[in-house]
């Protein structure tokens, strides 16, 4: 019994498991090169030799020289066809002013940066030096058509197609990417991915040790059960829906919720009801499920552990005839259970238990057995 229940905890984890580690491992993959950057923390960009210049990199870059914008990017009203200048991309050049080696690529910068950097691109179209200008942010790698422009931009002044390539670099500085709050964002969001995959392997884990099953021994020894008798009781009950393992045998009702295995003394059930619940998507209907509602004599319930809450459920079965059938067998096995929902006795059951069990509990002769 132990072991098959432990089989059927296992599958039922298998799934959300697996979904927060695939999760949880496509987020790390994603913002990981970025927090290594953000743990190393900004490099001067003038001390950075051009092979060494990757992508994802946070630097800090002094800017005294540019040689024109190669992009202006905008954005447009489709009501009104309005466009506006939001961003623009200037050409720099790599290394200080002692760098034998150095490569030309971008920096993008916001339209409200334009007059500092015109005023920096006409100082150096005549040989002067303009005071520098310092920006922070994260060398990204151009899209196709960016450096499409650029490889325009450069022909246009002169350069062959073989010098374009042994002189330009496919990258831009974009200032506007990593300032404070985005690196807050960024770690945030790896701290939570390194959290749902430490979640999904735990889970796998505990249901492998058998973890889930806690629950289901604590149960079945304060119902007075020893293994060997509970095993006898659950090999001979009915199988009311496999996937749940919901059983019901002589004296014991055997369920599933979530993926933690349940026990209950039939002695202890008081009322069983159907409950339906409609599923609707921007109020189209797109399915109907099924729940088999138990309420015990102490108010137990029976709750379903998510990955972050607990939450009350019921024992799902395979559509509305299961329902009936599950209530039906309910009824002939444990006459004492009251059947069917009602919000009067919905109230008597949470304020008066008692006046709740005399209905139909204390009237009946418990020792009615199939």
């Amino acid at each position: 019994m132990f072991e098959e229940l432990k089989k059927r905890s296992i599958k039922k984890r298998l799934f959300p498991s697996i979904l927060l580690l695939v999760i949880g491992a496509v987020i790390l993959g994603f913002s990981f090169p970025s927090v290594m950057e953000v743990l190393k923390g900004r490099v001067a960009f003038e001390t950075l030799e051009p092979d060494e210049i990757k992508e994802k990199m946070l630097v800090d870059v002094s800017l005294d020289t540019n040689f024109g914008c190669y992009i202006e990017e905008y954005e447009e009203n489709t009501k009104t066809h309005y466009t506006r200048t939001t961003d623009l991309y200037y050409v720099i050049w790599t290394g200080d002013d002692d760098a034998v080696d150095y490569r030309y690529m971008g920096i993008k910068v916001p339209v409200s940066e334009e007059d500092k950097m015109e005023e920096m691109a006409e100082a150096t179209y005549n040989n002067r030096r303009s005071d520098p200008v310092r920006y922070s942010g994260e060398i990204q790698k151009m899209p196709d058509e960016d450096y499409e422009y650029l490889k325009e931009y450069f022909l246009g002044s002169g350069l062959t197609e073989e010098e374009f390539k042994e002189y330009t670099l496919p990258y831009f500085i974009n200032t506007e990417a990593m300032q404070e709050d985005t690196v807050v964002v960024t770690c945030v969001f790896a701290v939570c991915a390194l959290v749902l995959v430490v979640i999904g392997i735990w889970m796998i884990i505990s249901a492998v040790k058998g973890g889930r099953l806690k629950t289901f021994k604590k149960e079945l020894a304060n119902a007075g059960f020893g293994e060997a008798e509970a095993d006898l009781e659950y090999q001979g009950a009915q199988i009311i829906m496999k996937a749940d393992d919901f059983r019901i045998g002589r004296r014991l009702t055997f369920f599933i919720i979530g993926s933690k295995p349940h026990v209950l003394l039939n002695d202890e059930i008081v009322w069983a009801y159907q409950k339906t619940i409609t599923h609707r998507t921007n109020g189209i209907k797109t399915g109907t499920t099924y729940n088999v509602v138990l309420h015990t004599i102490d108010k137990k319930k029976y709750e379903s552990q998510h990955v972050f809450v607990k939450k009350q459920s019921e024992i799902a079965v395979a559509g509305e005839e299961r329902a009936l059938e599950a209530l039906a067998y309910i009824g002939q096995t444990m006459p004492w259970v009251l059947l069917g929902y009602d919000n009067d006795l919905s109230k008597l059951y949470n304020k008066d238990c008692q006046s709740f069990l005399n209905i139909q509990y204390t009237k009946v002769d418990h020792n009615q057995l199939i």
